[in-house]
């Protein structure tokens, strides 16, 4: 009986997890105001599978730097393409994604010719803390400030 309790406990997230690409096709896009109110002169912190991929920081109007895993940060800006947002990098392609509400997170999902991806990076928090280049010294002291 405890082994069925536990199958029926673990299914609704084994399915959820599995089923993340489709139930973000119908969630909710976050507008242009609703993510500038979020994000202006803070960081992103985003995630993909549950490891920290990158910091990235909204310098005003529509500048940006992100930090990856590594320490090194590229300089770039953002425009709106209709619901998409899309980042042109320094030396890289443009880059375009939705940005959606699903179950209390944040989703970035990719998008290629205009068509979502399975590219899905979740915001795991939004901070006042800077981006900083280089090797984290004191990243477990990084603490999230809630939208």
């Amino acid at each position: 009986m405890k082994v069925l309790a536990l199958i029926l406990a673990l299914t609704p997230s084994a399915l959820l997890a599995q089923n993340l690409p489709e139930r973000l096709a119908n969630a909710p896009s976050i507008s242009l105001e609703d993510w500038r109110a979020m994000t202006e002169g803070k960081t992103v912190v985003y995630e993909i599978d549950g490891v920290t991929y990158g910091y990235e920081s909204y310098l005003g109007a529509n500048k940006v730097t992100i930090r990856l895993d590594d320490g090194s940060c590229i300089d770039g800006t953002w425009h709106m393409e209709q619901t998409a947002f899309c980042f042109d990098w320094q030396g890289s392609a443009l880059n375009c994604f939705n940005h959606k509400r699903l179950d209390g997170n944040i989703y970035v999902v990719g998008l290629e010719n205009g068509v979502e991806t399975t590219d899905i990076q979740r915001v795991s928090r939004i901070t006042n803390i800077p981006v900083a280049c280089g090797p984290a010294l004191l990243s477990s002291l990084i603490t999230p400030v809630h939208p």
